[in-house]
């Protein structure tokens, strides 16, 4: 059985960051994805106040739910763990 997803509210711009990477990488996903995740990141940094980190954490598990694939999701939270003891 597959672990839910989640994304934590504190962590919303580090995931957002490596979603971008992720989105716009060496095997770039689609074009609606990239589309998509380029709104999401244009209305979180536009409008910051409007869109509080467990909104975007949210618009975020719901973008990574709908076009990341399972293998893609644990690579990904490898990142955010290697990023988190890095500043941590």
């Amino acid at each position: 059985m597959a672990r839910v997803r989640a994304i934590q509210a504190a962590e919303a711009s580090l995931w957002l960051e490596v979603l971008l990477t992720y989105a716009f990488g060496p095997a770039p996903a689609q074009q609606a994805a990239q589309l998509d995740l380029v709104g999401i990141a244009h209305d979180a940094t536009a409008y910051p106040d409007d869109i509080p980190n467990g909104r975007l954490a949210q618009l975020l598990l719901a973008w990574a739910e709908r076009y990341v694939e399972a293998g893609d999701w644990q690579r990904l939270q490898a990142r955010i763990r290697q990023r988190r003891s890095q500043s941590g």
